[in-house]
């Protein structure tokens, strides 16, 4: 649904407003499992996951179910990828960080984002990263499936971990494996899996293994490939346990970089302005 910038006067800020689409409003199950999903997504205080402020229902007047959020001015990391992909080694890895900051904490409360992409990440203009959207993919759902409504699910089947097309599980190495193909993305400038359709790019998830970014773009170490293959794994178990376990990782990839590797193009330094929050 529309997003939209308000003020919010009790506590003299702006505040970024949500909206989920009226038809979504009237079902009763869909309004009490977004309720149960923002309150616990709201318990969650991380400086790499945009707060939840509240959450309700419009009772009169049209139907409208909304999540208030912190409001950060910036734009997603799919406009960035967009604009200027591929990134380069440090910017990617100090990106990665902070989504799995991020998650880390989401996992740590027994909560699985689910939909894990570019657009829900923000790289906000003073150099923070955030992640959006927690729990909300789950409320949704139920009422989603990959045939019945491909078009909701084509900007996410691009990052959809086998079992979530296969069993429509979701655990927290299904975020692992979202995070691999960003990864991938970032490195690389595209996707690895693209198709005519959902069900065709779905396919190819479940039988395809996400290519080494070094052999579509020159100079990538192989400790970086190995984090991607690692992410990837089609068999959740092959993976990362959670976002934190990969976080260690992928810092010790980091470290372990020589300076020349650290950037794959002609780039001294990221072009925007990454800082990593403690």
């Amino acid at each position: 649904g529309p997003v939209f910038r308000a003020y919010d006067p009790e506590g003299d800020r702006l505040v970024a407003v949500k909206v989920m689409h009226s038809h979504l409003a009237n079902d009763e199950d869909f309004v009490e499992r977004f309720i149960r999903e923002a309150k616990a997504a709201a318990s969650l205080s991380h400086p790499n996951v945009v707060a939840v402020h509240d959450q309700g229902w419009n009772q009169g007047g049209p139907p409208a179910v909304f999540l208030v959020m912190e409001y950060i001015e910036g734009p997603t990391l799919r406009d960035v990828i967009r604009d200027r992909s591929p990134l380069n080694l440090v910017e990617t890895l100090v990106i990665t960080e902070a989504i799995l900051s991020a998650l880390g904490a989401a996992h740590r409360a027994s909560i699985v984002h689910r939909d894990v992409k570019p657009e829900n990440v923000i790289i906000a203009n003073d150099g923070r990263i955030k992640v959006a959207d927690f729990g909300l993919a789950r409320a949704l759902s139920s009422m989603t499936t990959i045939t019945a409504d491909a078009g909701t699910l084509l900007g996410t089947v691009a990052y959809l971990s086998p079992e979530q097309v296969q069993r429509g599980i979701a655990d927290a190495r299904s975020d692992i494996y979202a995070v691999g193909i960003i990864l991938f993305e970032m490195l690389v400038g595209s996707q690895p899996f693209v198709g005519e359709n959902a069900i065709q790019v779905a396919y190819r998830h479940v039988h395809e293994k996400v290519p080494a970014p070094s052999s579509l773009i020159a100079g990538i170490p192989a400790s970086i490939d190995a984090l991607v293959a690692y992410a990837t794994a089609t068999d959740p178990d092959q993976r990362p346990k959670n976002a934190t376990d990969f976080l260690r990782e992928v810092e010790s990839a980091h470290s372990g970089l020589n300076p020349q590797d650290s950037t794959h193009q002609e780039k001294e330094q990221p072009t925007i302005m990454v800082k990593k929050v403690e």
